[in-house]
């Protein structure tokens, strides 16, 4: 009886993901199956491990499909297993599914099973995966932190005008007079959302379905990431954070062998806004034409003249490569103090505006009672009034 290789027995043994368990709440999440950069880095991660410690790719993807949290994700290390056994090159099965590992991530593998050195390049992946997953966490930390804090506020407010306003309203009819004209907007208001609560509800899961829906539209997406370019600060620091990724993306292709051309439309295609996008596929064809990086760039203003003389300036000395990583560095130090200063800004403007929101209802409701302690005491110190002489609040 032939002896059978350690491959082809843990082949045998090896299973692949099996049938997919969806749970029925999973049908109505819109973002079930995707697969997010935390994911992505860590595979990158495991993979470069397991190569530098000479396990074939057969195996490693074997293992790395059982260790994936996410069943598509899975499935599709294991496809690319048994497509690699069938002869496939690594590079191409990836390619296959450039909605999860984009087009930077298989041709950068793709340098690396020509060039024999898979497992650095695997390492370069990680290192760039864990850099734009920092900076991103804190670009999103900087816009989700204000959000926070106005749904914290809404919250409050919400919940004094459904709960607390409309008990004084109830004590303060008992005494049949009017109002304060400050007292009777609050609880006009107050009285309004209670009855119209639900219909509110309805109508904001309306508005967000619709913006979902038109976002997923050419024309929408485009005029959504216009938008977001124009939002004050934040906007600037959405820009800043592009920019930084698609200048240590082509650092890193162009550094990898891959012409300056080709890197440059790989690295386009990262970017996650239409309009950047436009404005950089106007360099690349600036480029084409034999127009310098640099002067490309100064064209579309997207870099201040600091970075495209440093790009210049890499341009002339042949160390493009390092030069497209100090600029990438300098945004990401730009995005760093930009957010530290968003922090320390929001913070104490949220507190004003919650502060006088708050203060606002609390003086509307405490008017009539300081009123109502003023006739009182008047009364008090006059000797007394006929009985049910009616003064007002």
């Amino acid at each position: 009886m032939p002896e059978v290789s350690n491959n082809e027995e843990f082949n045998k043994t090896v299973e692949g993901p099996g049938e997919e368990i969806r749970s029925v709440f999973s049908y109505l999440n819109p973002f079930y199956g995707h697969v997010g950069l935390s994911e992505r880095l860590l595979f990158t991660k495991y993979f470069a491990t397991l190569t530098r410690a000479g396990i074939s790719v057969l195996r490693s993807l074997s293992t790395l499909s059982r260790q994936m949290k996410t069943w598509r994700f899975k499935k599709i290390i294991w496809d690319a297993k048994m497509d690699v056994e069938g002869g496939m090159p690594l590079n191409a099965c990836f390619k296959r599914h450039d909605d999860v590992f984009g087009l930077l991530y298989s041709n950068l593998v793709k340098v690396g099973e020509e060039s024999g050195r898979l497992y650095m390049v695997l390492e370069r992946l990680n290192n760039l995966l864990s850099r734009e997953i920092a900076i991103r966490r804190r670009v999103l930390g900087a816009l989700t932190y204000p959000a926070i804090i106005a749904l914290v506020a809404l919250g409050v407010v919400c919940f004094l005008m459904l709960f607390v306003i409309p008990q004084f309203a109830t004590l303060f009819a008992q005494f049949n007079q009017e109002l304060p004209w400050l007292t009777q907007k609050v609880i006009d208001f107050s009285t309004f959302l209670a009855a119209n609560v639900l219909n509110l509800l309805a109508a904001s899961v309306a508005v967000f379905l619709a913006i979902f829906q038109i976002n997923n539209t050419e024309r929408g997406r485009k005029f959504f990431d216009w938008f977001k370019l124009k939002i004050p600060v934040f906007g600037g620091l959405l820009q800043k954070y592009l920019v930084a990724l698609y200048a240590r993306n082509l650092a890193t292709l162009f550094e990898s062998g891959i012409n300056i051309i080709s890197a440059m439309k790989i690295s386009n295609e990262a970017i996650e806004n239409v309009i950047i996008q436009a404005a950089l596929e106007d360099v690349v064809k600036e480029v084409e034409g034999g127009i310098p990086i640099a002067r490309a760039l100064a064209k579309v203003e997207l870099m201040p003249e600091l970075s495209t003389q440093m790009i210049e300036v890499g341009e002339e000395s042949g160390n493009l490569d390092e030069m497209l990583e100090k600029v990438a560095e300098f945004y990401e130090d730009e995005i760093n103090f930009l957010i530290d200063q968003i922090t320390a800004l929001v913070e104490p403007a949220f507190i004003v505006v919650i502060g006088t929101v708050v203060g606002v209802i609390v003086l509307a409701m405490y008017l009539p009672i300081f009123r109502m302690a003023k006739v009182v005491s008047g009364g008090s110190t006059a000797g007394g009034g006929a009985p049910g002489g009616g003064a007002g609040f």
